[in-house]
């Protein structure tokens, strides 16, 4: 059995980043909720993974490639009829065909979006002893969920 060491980086922060071990027939929905755990969040929401296989610069360029999604994102809608989705729930990531040094992205909570980019840091076998996946690095505070940007009351007066 091999376990995938992943680096898990804000898209626009990659200063700010989690390691994540995680086997090979585990799936992206236990990735994400690894990831989700990593960063401190509460409040689920819809996420994709996309397989990029390479370094992308601009985020609009992520969505030309393979998705791989929360299940409740399944459903072709309007102008997306075009585009294949998989399911997260059932793609192991043995199914990635993933390399060292590989990369993909992560989008998670489709109203603020807030990007990852994946690195494939090793695969190497697993130990026997240890539960996957796990978060083994932490560097950086984790961003709030929802950032309380500060508003001006009197303009509410509609």
């Amino acid at each position: 059995m091999k376990v995938y060491c992943i680096k898990v980086a804000l898209f626009y922060k990659k200063r700010i980043y989690r390691n994540i071990e995680i086997l090979e027939n585990q799936s992206l929905a236990d990735l994400h909720d690894s990831i989700f755990e990593a960063f401190d969040r509460y409040d689920e929401h819809l996420y994709s993974f996309f397989l990029t296989g390479k370094a992308i610069k601009n985020t609009s360029y992520i969505y030309d490639y393979p998705e791989i999604t929360h299940p409740m994102n399944l459903e072709n809608l309007a102008g997306f009829a075009h585009k294949k989705r998989y399911n997260a729930e059932k793609k192991r990531i043995r199914d990635l065909n993933l390399n060292e040094k590989d990369k993909f992205y992560y989008l998670f909570d489709f109203g603020d979006d807030w990007w990852h980019e994946l690195s494939v840091l090793k695969i190497e076998d697993a130990s026997g002893s240890k539960r996957y996946p796990r978060i083994t690095k932490k560097i950086g505070n984790s961003p709030e969920q929802y950032p309380d940007y500060e508003e001006d009351d009197e303009d509410d007066d509609f």
